[in-house]
């Protein structure tokens, strides 16, 4: 029961984005930047959602832009490296041995 409520909520959120990315003009899309208080009324009248939603959304997409650009050029790696200095020796901590170092 949980599982189809989930899956209606996420049907939600996911036709609201649409609505709202929808009621946006090809210049809001390409440089969401200029997407100001006056455009922001005006997406959210035409998407049928609040300013908070479209805030939500542009928020999101400018962590998203954020994380794919740490992401590339070997974020990925570099990532990982510092956190393997974070780590307990041995490798991860709570496996009980399961993986011994090499």
């Amino acid at each position: 029961m949980s599982a189809q409520v989930k899956d209606k909520a996420n049907d939600k959120s996911f036709n609201q984005m649409e609505a709202i990315i929808n009621s946006m003009t090809a210049i809001e899309r390409s440089k969401p930047e200029v997407i100001k208080g006056s455009r922001k009324r005006r997406i959210a009248a035409g998407s049928g959602t609040q300013i908070q939603d479209v805030n939500r959304l542009l928020k999101q997409f400018t962590q998203m832009q954020k994380m794919m650009k740490k992401m590339s050029g070997g974020g990925v790696k570099k990532m990982m490296r510092n956190m393997k200095g974070m780590m307990p020796p041995g490798g991860p901590g709570g496996m009980g041995g399961m993986f011994p170092p090499r």
